[in-house]
């Protein structure tokens, strides 16, 4: 147990000091590079550093807060729960299901406050949250109903699994890879259209535009993302049939060139099969997981009663040990953006939309121009918008 204390306590102390270590080297470091100073301001730079420092300290709040619960449920919780649910019932499923869902429900209960202060405090000073409060609790019971259908079905089964099976990883990994999957086709269909409106694009032009772009895509969707904030976005969401281009109705103010540069880069994601390459790499990411999460539940299992109780103290172990993996995993997505880019500039023969449309973005959306580079390694998808506007200008002028 004092190893999984370690490697959690390590885990925590790591993400702090990479949120303060990156304010700091912004602040250090406020030049506007040469390829958006036409369009950033020493202003900008002022309130984007303003709203990083704001987001980082209820980012380290929430570490900390989040770390002493966890700590609390090592030490002490687990095995109180692991007695408590044992003497409500002598079925393991639903002793299990109890175990795990008392924890759940004590981790939302206490995350609600910080995700009320994000919103309704830092994003709101920003001009950005236009969430009302009726709309915040109905998305948090949403949330919550949300995670009781769908994995309610999943914890039971895997339950059962571990509890028949001492050699159980490829089993759990299967049915997680499954249920993954599933989650992916039914989250346009089902999932979004519970929080948000998708309507067809009205906007003929732009919608004949954007065909031209792909013959694969049929319909267009716009999302009513305003409700609950004024930042844009588009994405492609789904597989198979289930498969949707999304655009937030705020991108709609762009000038269609950049929403067609913009669709054109999610187009790319499609056109180079990046979903099924995601999903590939992170059945395979799971499947290491759960193996190494099997490795140390075999170990664990000597100093406690319950397999659910030894699954959730291995999966921590394990799952804050992976953080430290996420660079390589960010490396990967970083590659697909720019072959995104490269598939818009290349679609649309000039590089001149997507770059404006970039520093829109950054502008707008008050992201940060100088992040500390390791805490680009450790965070980011995405390339950051200077380094994607020098590669679309090395394709297109």
């Amino acid at each position: 147990m004092k190893f999984i204390l370690l490697v959690v306590i390590l885990q925590v102390l790591w993400e702090i000091i990479l949120e303060i270590s990156n304010v700091l080297y912004s602040k250090k470091h406020t030049d506007i590079p040469d390829v958006l100073k036409d369009k950033i301001s020493q202003e900008h730079i002022r309130q984007s550093l303003s709203y990083l420092v704001d987001k980082a300290k209820v980012k380290i709040a929430s570490d900390i807060v989040n770390l002493f619960v966890l700590l609390v449920f090592i030490l002490y919780g687990f095995p109180y729960l692991e007695k408590l649910v044992s003497s409500v019932s002598n079925f393991l499923i639903l002793q299990g299901m109890l175990f795990f869902g008392i924890y759940w429900l004590i981790t939302l209960i206490v995350g609600i406050p910080i995700n009320f202060y994000l919103n309704f405090v830092v994003e709101k000073k920003y001009g950005f949250n236009t969430m009302t409060y009726r709309t915040f609790f109905l998305d948090v019971l949403k949330n919550a109903l949300i995670s009781v259908i769908f994995f309610v079905p999943l914890i039971s089964l895997i339950i059962y699994v571990i509890s028949v099976d001492n050699n159980w990883w490829w089993k759990v990994s299967l049915i997680f890879i499954a249920f993954q999957s599933f989650v992916l086709f039914l989250y346009p269909l089902v999932i979004i259209p519970l929080f948000n409106k998708l309507t067809p694009l009205e906007d003929k032009e732009l919608k004949d535009k954007i065909r031209k772009l792909s013959t694969k895509i049929k319909d267009v969707y716009v999302m009513d993302a305003s409700k609950r904030t004024k930042k844009q976005n588009a994405f492609l969401t789904g597989i198979g049939k289930s498969k949707r281009l999304v655009l937030f109705d705020t991108l709609l103010e762009y000038p269609k060139e950049e929403i067609l540069a913009i669709v054109a880069h999610e187009l790319g994601h499609y056109e180079k099969r990046h979903i099924p390459k995601l999903l590939v790499i992170s059945s395979v990411f799971y499947t290491f997981i759960f193996y190494i999460t099997n490795v140390v539940y075999t170990y664990v299992l000597n100093y406690v009663d319950k397999p659910y109780t030894a699954f959730i103290y291995a999966f921590i172990f394990v799952s804050h040990l992976m953080f430290f993996v996420m660079p390589f995993i960010n490396k990967i997505q970083r590659k697909f953006e720019f072959e995104a880019d490269e598939y818009s500039v290349e679609k649309l023969k000039t590089s001149k939309y997507l770059t404006s449309a970039l520093k829109r973005l950054m502008k707008e959306n008050l992201i940060n121009l100088n992040p500390w580079p390791l805490y680009k390694v450790w965070y980011y998808n995405h390339p950051s918008v200077e380094e994607r506007i020098k590669y679309c200008t090395k394709i297109y002028l």
